[in-house]
């Protein structure tokens, strides 16, 4: 059996216990619903006026909701599981998001999520020398996609290229990181160059293909670049070239 772990603002949450974590908080049976998968797509359907039919408009992907429900709570005593069910009920208290890592058999994905609602309940059950709550836990991610780690493919040569790899099932968008980077350079795929240009030289010169955004040591540079923004198809292989030496940056992505 694969082993399950979800981490998330500094809480562990485990598939099953064992002989190393024998006391926490712990997925209940048939517990964990949306991590996997979407139910549903999103559409804004509108009727043809006195026509059969509707007009044919883009499907999109709705947010991911992802709930642990039951959840099983051990303590070693009623003071740890008191504590333990207070942890849960100050989840995500903040209402900050943050990033929720899911770990099945050593592959790691990670959703952004904020927490939209939480319950630690203390039983009051003894069985043994353990002591038994439950709780319930569930997470909104606006951005439904999953992103696993970070690849990075360096080009160590002015005019060099790379073959970027989209390993998820869905298409994932290249960052192109520039060190010590000139005031002008290009990064070419087959979707077209993008070209910066007039941004002051030095620095780290980052950007983004899913956002067009190019940034100097953290900081934007509005109108640095021109050109058009892509995506790496799930399941292939682009060729990535770049005029100056730097590094291609992808997180496969999954749905």
């Amino acid at each position: 059996m694969s082993v399950v772990e979800i981490h998330g603002e500094g809480r562990v949450v485990r598939g099953v216990p064992s002989s190393a974590h024998r006391t926490g908080l712990f997925i209940g049976p048939n517990g964990l619903k949306g991590m996997q998968g979407l139910p549903a797509r999103r559409r804004e359907a509108l009727s043809r006026p006195l026509s059969a039919g509707e007009y044919d408009v883009p499907v999109r992907l709705p947010s991911r909701i992802i709930t642990i429900e039951p959840g099983v709570i051990i303590g070693s005593s009623e003071d740890d599981l008191q504590r333990q069910c207070d942890s849960v009920n100050g989840w995500g208290a903040s209402g900050e998001r943050f990033p929720l890592t899911h770990n099945v058999g050593g592959k790691t994905r990670i959703s952004f999520v904020r927490v939209i609602a939480a319950e630690g309940v203390n039983e009051q059950r003894r069985v043994g020398e353990h002591f038994y709550g439950r709780f319930m836990v569930q997470f909104h991610a606006a951005d439904p996609r999953q992103y696993g780690a970070t690849e990075a493919y360096p080009v160590l040569a002015p005019g060099g290229t790379v073959k970027v790899e989209s390993r998820g099932n869905y298409p994932a968008h290249p960052t192109v990181e520039i060190p010590d980077a000139p005031s002008a350079w290009s990064v070419t795929s087959p979707a077209g160059t993008f070209t910066v240009s007039g941004v002051p030289a030095g620095g780290l010169h980052r950007f983004e293909t899913r956002t067009g955004r190019v940034y100097r040591d953290g900081v934007w540079l509005q109108d640095a670049g021109t050109g058009p923004l892509w995506a790496v198809p799930n399941g292939t292989e682009w060729e990535h070239s770049l005029s100056v030496p730097g590094r291609i940056l992808l997180d496969p992505t999954w749905i």
